[in-house]
């Protein structure tokens, strides 16, 4: 709220507990800071519009907007609503942080209920869009269409739940697919159902490894909700109850479904056998009796689940799609244009070897279609263009292995590069390491102003092997390019531009039409002329041996201490201590 200009106090009810929310806001706009989302003006500014203190009164006093994030106990938000009513304004909006509770019966204790409503934010709040707005069956259309325009105004995406239901959107379908999930366990393994979700499904986590992230004990208590208000399908399955009660649950507790003493992870081959549509269908189904029960439009649920879940599709476009394995390369031809779209928005669109030789072969078709006037390469989701390889297989490969994977891209690279048409890449968000690479190859670099660029690998004691070392040079410089390689510094899409990097920044709002209109004017060229130009510009008599040397240096890496302590440090989230050998 601050960053959006609005001053803001925050009250509660001992100083220490004010101390910590000051450290945890300074950390989080510290991390934006350092990751180039804001300078540290912006910081100052946004901390300057911030009051701490104890006192409700004084919080509350002249407060138009009141939001509680209290705990989840009804008898505890009535306590304070009774307070805050005493207090504040009569025509200032109350709005409940709730994640499951009734609006409705929250807002009995208050005076004039239609201003009563649910404004529920998604954790972390600095970084998630999503904003559910719910009505209870007092609160009026006015200040529903306030509320969305505060939230608006916060840069946040507010869905309205236009009906008092337990659980409201995300969550009645997210922790009813969880207790799904559980209920399997009886014919499939663990680490099964994890690895098809996560892999063949595209979740970010599969479901046991996410009820362990969110908790096992809000787990237990949002399904009881549930079962008490939407009946006895809901109830906890026996093996949530259990570890709830046993308090084992998940990550905070260093045990929940898994064991927390290593980090956990489940690979694509763990999960033959599974039938993903076990899980989905009960999935799109939920998300259906919310659209029949009126408690919220299609595009809302849809849009409520991607933001919320972090999930690629929403439960109706999976269902438009057919509930089945989602590829991680997708083609389509439209308009005299070939569309390539990286599609592991989970995994942040990281590459794996399948996945380059799936775009060789698009490629390929390119080059074979008359009609096709123009490739463009797209990122599937709003957070990332591509980041890079798949780096999880890269601790047990050999040298052998290492050179396939930088032989690998730099065949499918040279395929793009040596394409008699025009090649754009349209980048989205993040764009690291490989992703980048792949945007060398490329002859237009359109950015969202939301972009994000960097060739991280020095920080693993790897280097680029994706031919980075012979193509950034050539479009940025050898000044600029050593820089970017060997300190693996992120930049903006102003700063990629200045250097050379990209074409065009366009505002994020008008990216997608931005884009469009850049492949119309491509795809209305004159067709001889342009690959003419392209064959001249991009002679290159040697790259193939720039590209074998880079690979041999690539793979010689695997010799080294350097890159497994580099990777492990990765995996353990910590600064990794390099010792030359």
């Amino acid at each position: 709220a601050s960053a959006a200009g609005y001053r803001v106090a925050i009250r509660d009810i001992a100083q220490e507990y004010l101390d910590n929310g000051l450290k945890g806001i300074n950390n989080s706009l510290s991390k934006l800071v350092e990751r180039g989302r804001m300078t540290q003006d912006e910081m100052n500014e946004i901390l300057g519009r911030v009051t701490f203190t104890t006192d409700l009164k004084d919080a509350v006093g002249d407060a138009q907007l009141v939001i509680e994030a209290i705990p989840e106990k009804m008898h505890i938000k009535h306590s304070v609503w009774k307070e805050v009513d005493q207090y504040a304004p009569k025509d200032s909006i109350l709005a409940s942080n709730t994640s499951s509770l009734s609006i409705s019966k929250i807002a009995e204790v208050v005076s004039n209920p239609e201003r009563f409503v649910g404004m529920h934010f998604f954790n972390p709040p600095a970084l998630m869009k999503l904003v559910e707005v719910n009505q209870g069956d007092k609160t009026s259309d006015e200040t529903v269409k306030t509320v969305m325009d505060i939230a608006l105004k916060m840069g946040k995406t507010p869905v309205w739940v236009k009906k008092d239901a337990p659980g409201f959107i995300v969550n009645r379908i997210l922790i009813t697919y969880l207790n799904e999930a559980a209920k399997l366990l009886d014919k499939y393994q663990m680490e099964q159902i994890d690895a098809a979700m996560q892999h063949k499904a595209g979740m970010p986590l599969g479901p046991f490894m996410l009820s362990d992230l969110i908790g096992l004990d809000i787990v237990h208590d949002i399904l009881k909700t549930f079962e008490d208000n939407l009946g006895e399908e809901y109830k906890p399955d026996p093996r949530i109850t259990e570890l709830y009660i046993s308090k084992k649950l998940g990550r905070k507790t260093g045990e929940g479904f898994y064991n927390y003493a290593e980090r956990p992870a489940v690979t694509e081959a763990q999960a033959a056998g599974f039938d993903i549509k076990l899980l989905l269908d009960p999935f799109v189904k939920e998300a259906e009796k919310l659209l029949d029960e009126g408690v919220a439009t299609e595009d809302d649920i849809d849009t409520a689940i991607k933001l919320g879940g972090n999930i690629p599709r929403g439960p109706f476009e999976m269902k438009k799609a057919g509930l089945g394995e989602e590829k991680p390369v997708l083609m389509k031809k439209k308009d005299g244009v070939l569309i390539i779209t990286i599609n592991r928005p989970a995994k942040l669109n990281s590459m794996t070897l399948e996945m380059l030789d799936m775009i060789s072969l698009h490629i390929e078709e390119a080059k074979r279609d008359s009609k096709i006037k123009a490739v463009l390469f797209k990122g599937a989701g709003d957070r990332a263009f591509c980041a890079g390889a798949d780096i999880t297989q890269f601790p047990d490969l050999t040298t052998i292995g290492a050179r396939k994977v930088s032989e690998t891209g730099h065949r499918t690279f040279v395929k793009i590069y040596e394409l008699q048409k025009p090649v754009v890449a349209a980048i989205n968000g993040y764009c690291l390491g490989g992703g980048n690479e792949l945007i060398q190859f490329c002859n237009f670099r359109l950015a969202s102003d939301k972009a994000r660029f960097s060739q991280p690998e020095v920080s693993l004691g790897l280097m680029p092997g994706w031919g980075g070392t012979y193509m950034l040079p050539k479009i940025v410089g050898p000044t600029a390019a050593m820089d970017l390689i060997m300190t693996g510094r992120r930049i903006d899409a102003d700063e990629a531009k200045q250097i050379g990097l990209v074409t065009a920044v366009y505002p994020a709002a008008e990216f997608d039409a931005k884009v469009d209109e850049f492949m119309k004017t491509l795809v209305d060229g004159p067709p001889v002329s342009m690959r003419a130009m392209k064959k001249l510009v991009n002679n290159d008599m040697n790259i193939k041996e720039a590209l074998l040397a880079e690979a041999e240096a690539f793979a010689d890496l695997w010799n080294y201490n350097d890159l497994k302590e580099g990777i492990t440090a990765f995996n353990e989230r910590r600064k990794p201590e390099f010792k030359g050998a």
